[in-house]
């Protein structure tokens, strides 16, 4: 059902191919760790053996589509069929490219991770654990969906649940399955990392076809969005550092738009205004509805006018015909006329 509301209702384009070679990389993955748990030492990401004992670096590509788990591996690979056919279509390569940076810069973050709490704790566990899944790209797709149709119903039944609301259940999804034991720490930790970046790339880096800008500046996009009404506040925190970083950093910089804003109000009447781009998100649809907003109130002034002077014009005559009745009526006024 969810399938069939995308395609109908919201996303189109062109046929996918590449979300069916991915998952067919990842159903492989998944039967070869479960069947050979000896194959996470050359695919998962093991901190000792990727930059301490063996250097294999490529760990940090490869541990991203590897599972040893098959409730994992079953329900990762479900949802990048579902939702990655979607996304390619909307976005063709640039969904790749959403998902390798949010597994390349998840699974570096991990391992950082790793590192730091086997400093602070001399716990083995924390370099010779194989961490990997395919949960973080998910967990980035689930902020895709939110960002491409926040108000569309995942489920026609079910009034309450909207693709703006996936992020979090995901999370609480991941939280739930910790705490009863059906996955590790790892996936929690992946979920959210994914999450993060999955939005940082999307506000910032991504390429959407047809916009001239990179990323996705519109309020309705913001991190705080991400989170339930009561914690807004600590997602605007988290927000506002993510955007200083990427300032810093020189990926983004402010943008002053008092031009756009002057040219929107000096609309004419007799300007065409243009269609709104494809109902997304995207970093110049809300500058385009509120330019077409703006558009039609300055049209709706006017024509306002134009029925006032119409109005005008036509009361003049039966005015002067009244008032030459009374001068004939009274002879004062006519005397005076004269």
């Amino acid at each position: 059902q969810l399938s069939a509301t995308l395609t109908k209702k919201v996303i189109s384009g062109k046929r996918a191919r590449h979300h069916l070679f991915l998952t067919g990389i990842l159903a492989i993955l998944c039967l070869l760790g479960v069947s050979s748990p000896s194959s996470a030492e050359f695919f998962a990401l093991i901190p000792a053996n990727t930059a301490m004992v063996k250097y294999r670096f490529w760990n940090l590509l490869t541990a991203a589509y590897f599972e040893n788990s098959l409730f994992m591996g079953v329900l990762n690979t479900s949802v990048a069929l579902l939702v990655g056919r979607m996304l390619e279509r909307k976005w063709g390569v640039e969904f790749l490219k959403l998902m390798v940076a949010v597994n390349l810069a998840t699974m570096i973050i991990v391992f950082i991770i790793m590192i730091g709490c086997y400093a602070t704790t001399m716990s083995d566990t924390f370099l010779f654990s194989p961490i990997c899944g395919f949960s973080a790209a998910n967990a980035a797709f689930g902020v895709a969906l939110k960002q491409l149709a926040p108000n569309q119903k995942c489920i026609a039944s079910i009034e309450q649940i909207k693709f703006k609301d996936i992020p979090i259940i995901v999370i609480g999804f991941a939280l739930g399955c910790y705490m009863v034991g059906l996955t590790e720490f790892k996936d929690l930790l992946l979920v959210m990392l994914g999450t993060y970046f999955g939005w940082l790339y999307l506000r910032y880096f991504m390429s959407y076809p047809g916009v001239s800008v990179k990323g996705d500046n519109s309020d309705e996009f913001a991190f705080k969005t991400l989170f339930p009404g009561y914690t807004r506040p600590f997602g605007a925190l988290l927000g506002n550092i993510s955007f200083a970083l990427c300032e810093m950093c020189g990926f983004c910089k402010v943008v002053n738009t008092p031009d756009v804003e002057m040219g929107v109000t000096n609309v004419k009447p007799s300007v065409s205004i243009p269609d709104v781009p494809q109902a997304t998100s995207e970093a110049e649809r809300q500058m385009a509805e509120r330019r077409r907003q703006l558009a039609f109130k300055a049209i709706n002034e006017r024509l306002e006018q134009l029925k006032k002077q119409q109005a005008s014009k036509n009361a003049t005559p039966s005015t002067k015909e009244a008032t030459q009745k009374i001068a004939v009526a009274d002879p004062k006024i006519k005397a005076a006329k004269d």
